[in-house]
């Protein structure tokens, strides 16, 4: 395990994703700034901006789309961030309009998946959610594509994902939870395939995930009582 600990700009740092084999791509949830960051030693090396203050909860890669996802379900796909200053699209998705508190963003490479931190209510009550925005053809789906059933999580059984990433071996949506400081695999039933305690790294408030090509995992932590970090976790299946 590697420990980097991040600059004071970083403080709210709330989503993670890999821009290229060497660097992450990073936003924290008051500032509209990319942040890019050296794989290997943490450093920032570059800050592009690309919107006014705001929510912001999410960022995710796909091929050569860039998009970051805010609290109200909107997505902002970033064209130009490798110049040093990004022109944005907002996309509003409807997710804005219930009680989502959209969290975490992924892609499986043909959709972007939005983890809900909310409970949802009606048919998905006492439930966590993720619903996918498909590319190709620019719409939300109407109906999640992952109920998460809380019988089938060990423990704690309250998730409030912070942060969702794909994982790039097995095709498994990886949610994490600040609640209870974990990474937890899912099934496409909403099952738990795997959940690994995170407390004993002793994070703050986990708030961003990214894998690697090799299944190596990067979390990233909120500071409060000191600097937000960044911890890689090598691989073992």
């Amino acid at each position: 395990m590697a420990t980097f600990r991040l600059p004071p700009d970083l403080r709210e740092i709330s989503g993670l994703t890999v821009l290229d084999d060497a660097h992450l791509g990073a936003v924290q949830d008051e500032d509209g700034d990319l942040y890019v960051i050296e794989q290997s030693t943490g450093r920032v090396t570059t800050v592009v901006p690309f919107g006014p203050p705001g929510d912001y909860e999410g960022v995710e890669r796909v091929g050569d789309q860039l998009f970051v996802l805010r609290a109200d379900g909107a997505l902002l796909e970033l064209e130009g961030w490798g110049g040093g200053e990004a022109r944005t699209t907002t996309v509003e998705t409807g997710l804005g309009a219930g009680d989502c508190d959209a969290e975490g963003l992924g892609s499986d490479g043909v959709r972007l998946l939005i983890a809900c931190k909310e409970e949802g209510d009606g048919p998905y009550d006492d439930r966590n959610v993720v619903y996918a925005y498909h590319l190709e053809a620019s719409a939300l789906a109407s109906e999640p594509v992952l109920v998460i059933d809380p019988d089938a999580i060990p423990g704690d059984r309250k998730l409030r994902p912070s942060a969702l990433a794909v994982h790039p071996l097995d095709g498994r949506v990886v949610l994490l939870s600040s609640r209870r400081e974990s990474l937890v695999a899912l099934d496409a039933d909403g099952s738990a395939a795997g959940v690994w305690d995170l407390r004993p790294a002793a994070f703050e408030q986990p708030e961003g995930l990214a894998f690697l090509a090799n299944g190596d995992a990067f979390v990233a932590s909120e500071g409060d009582d000191g600097p937000a970090v960044l911890l890689r976790f090598a691989y073992a299946p």
